[in-house]
């Protein structure tokens, strides 16, 4: 877990400072320090032994802060006249890291989209000791992924899905159950601090109980979740096939690209898919928050056919200073393992099919987008769900002193030039995600709305309205509770 304050319950809900409950963060695979920071580069108000770290002081910090947004962000002709002073430790409880996130905070672009909602939504920082120790996609807790219906008193929390093999699912956790108290502490009114307690263990082997309410019951049960130290993450958790009058359809579900065996379990699902000669595909992107730009690309290619050969998957557009080799290059399609977690070099499946259905929502973010963007000038690719989170945007990591900081660097934009989505991608049919089903049910709205446009051609009646359940404020379109490490663009090259 990150050594930042976890905080899921509170007055204000945000998602950008919503820490994992026991799913791992992976860091980009790329990174260091780069040129940026000119002279002040490793100057730290407190050093770090063996290491290549000199004696400054935060203002040297905060010089290499500035002077790095200025080279390598991709507004930096936008950021604001800020004064660095106001930025101590003193002024954030002592803390040089708090007060370096703020300033780092202060100096993105105030820049809004057009409905509204700030440009650079993304930018972050995390320490490095902690992005270092992710890469292997274990981590410790429980392997819950939680939904706010409700995120202020009266709240309501449910479950969007479980890891597979995880503590939450050996309690018989699962998902659209309801978390109704922890530790006896109701989650409706408690304290935040009790359940923040009892969600983020900071000792291993904690016990917790959740009370939990299952879908269709009006009454709560007690269940006792151990937390683990080794839940690992399971990007792929489905790949079956229907048989939709004619159609053989494949209903594959892909969480993330952020770790490594992603690679691996989606060559086997396409693998099985194609050896049972499906002519549809629903591919499940709703909680996908991104990750290795190196495995949505894979991905895209394995879902097409041949005619992608040399084409376009996504051009890297960077500030006019150009700061990184990348910058105005251009990635297509890979035909190949990247060696990720199959071996590098080996021929890719394709199922060569000429359209996709892609199952989106709020927490379809940033290489899933990869994915509808890439794929959209070469083969019809139907939405289902919601509109997706609106992330165009990608970056190296860049470390100073411990700390890593993700300004966003690059924009990707697909082979006629679109980039511009920082809205979202609206769905092409508005539909529900349905928490009283599991994914894979064939009457769970969205899928069963992909499977009705499948055999009709048109979007299905209840694209009409959301699905309205538990709460006069659930409107069926949920984005889990993440980090913001898990919503990114990676590459795996350094700058």
């Amino acid at each position: 877990m990150l050594s930042a304050k976890s905080s899921f319950f509170g007055a204000g809900l945000k998602c950008s400072l919503i820490l994992l409950l026991g799913i791992a963060l992976v860091s980009c695979g790329g990174g260091g320090g780069g040129g940026a920071g000119g002279s002040s580069a490793q100057m730290c108000a407190a050093p770090r032994p063996n290491t290549s770290d000199m004696a400054g002081s935060i203002d040297t910090e905060k010089s290499w802060v500035r002077d790095m947004m200025n080279e390598v962000y991709l507004w930096y002709k936008d950021v604001p006249s800020v004064n660095a002073a106001n930025y101590t430790a003193a002024a954030y409880g002592g803390s040089n890291y708090r007060a370096l996130d703020a300033y780092f905070t202060a100096l993105k672009t105030p820049n809004r989209t057009a409905s509204g909602k700030p440009v650079d939504q993304f930018s972050f920082t995390v320490p490095t000791a902690d992005r270092l120790n992710q890469q292997a996609g274990i981590s410790s807790g429980y392997g819950i992924r939680l939904v706010f219906i409700q995120s202020t008193p009266p709240r309501l929390l449910r479950v969007a899905y479980v890891e597979k093999g995880s503590p939450a699912e050996t309690a018989g956790i699962t998902r659209g159950d309801t978390i109704t108290s922890l530790d006896g502490v109701a989650v409706v009114d408690g304290n935040p601090d009790q359940l923040n307690a009892s969600l983020f263990p900071t000792t291993a082997s904690k016990s917790t109980v959740f009370g939990i309410q299952s879908v269709g019951s009006s009454t709560s049960r007690n269940v006792t979740a151990v937390s683990s130290q080794s839940v690992a993450i399971t990007p792929v958790t489905h790949a079956q096939t229907f048989t939709q009058g004619t159609n053989t359809v494949g209903y594959l579900t892909i969480n993330s690209f952020s770790v490594n065996s992603a690679e691996k379990q989606l060559i086997d699902a396409i693998t099985l898919l194609k050896s049972r000669s499906v002519n549809e595909l629903v591919l499940d992107m709703r909680y996908n928050g991104g990750g290795f730009l190196d495995i949505s690309n894979q991905l895209a290619w394995m879902i097409g056919s041949s005619n992608l050969a040399g084409k376009v998957y996504e051009k890297t557009i960077c500030n006019d200073k150009k700061p990184f080799a990348i910058c105005d290059t251009a990635d297509t399609f890979q035909q190949t393992s990247q060696g990720f977690s199959q071996p590098a070099g080996q021929a890719l499946p394709q199922l060569g099919l000429k359209r996709v259905f892609v199952l989106t929502s709020a927490s379809t973010c940033s290489a899933s987008e990869s994915i509808i963007n890439g794929l959209s000038p070469f083969m019809q690719v139907v939405r289902i769900g919601s509109t997706t989170c609106g992330k165009p945007y990608g970056f190296y990591y860049l470390d100073n002193c411990g700390t890593s900081y993700a300004a966003m660097q690059f924009k990707g934009a697909n082979a006629v030039g679109f980039g511009d989505y920082a809205d979202g991608f609206s769905p092409t049919c508005q539909v529900a995600d349905d928490l009283s089903k599991q994914r894979g049910d064939t009457s769970e709205l969205m899928l069963a709305g992909a499977l009705s446009y499948i055999s009709t051609g048109v979007c299905p009646a209840v694209s009409t309205g959301f699905r309205k359940s538990g709460s006069s404020a659930d409107s069926g379109n949920y984005q889990i509770l993440r980090s913001p490490l898990e919503e990114q663009r990676w590459y795996t090259s350094k700058p």
